[in-house]
């Protein structure tokens, strides 16, 4: 179990993933998808963070904390991460910077990176200092080394 910092780098390693006959690397994989990921990702993160409680369904955030400040969960894949809001995000969708900051500002953002999954790295970041350093509310696949120092 881990206290929340602000702009600290996490490192685990998930130890069990299986699926029916499905072979474990394929799985892995998969986990590598951000699509995949996040419904699993942010139950675990209550248990890795234990004040943190998922808010379950399609809300504007994922988590909340004992004091009351929202949490939202993004994952940084081989593309990148992108921390617009989800309805900015997809073919057709048009990204609002005005809207996308407003809701940033409210924010903690727990960046999960799964680019090597099952080694996961997480960080959590005030929504305000990710607008001031990535206004496009998106961090290039390039930055990650960057983001997760």
């Amino acid at each position: 179990m881990n206290k929340i910092e602000l702009n600290k780098t996490y490192n685990f390693k998930i130890k069990n993933v299986s699926f029916g006959d499905i072979p474990s690397d394929r799985i892995l994989e998969f986990y590598k998808d951000g699509r995949v990921a996040s419904f699993f990702l942010e139950e675990q993160l209550t248990h890795w963070f234990p004040e943190l409680t998922r808010i379950e369904g399609n809300k504007d955030h994922d988590h909340i904390d004992v004091q009351g400040r929202e949490y939202d969960a993004k994952n940084f894949t081989k593309n990148g991460l992108k921390f617009m809001p989800s309805n900015q995000m997809g073919a057709g969708r048009k990204f609002n910077e005005a809207i996308a900051h407003q809701k940033a500002s409210k924010l903690i953002y727990i960046c999960c990176d799964i680019i090597d999954f099952p080694h996961t790295r997480i960080k959590f970041m005030e929504g305000s200092d990710l607008v001031q350093q990535h206004p496009s509310c998106s961090i290039p696949k390039g930055q990650r080394e960057v983001l997760f120092a």
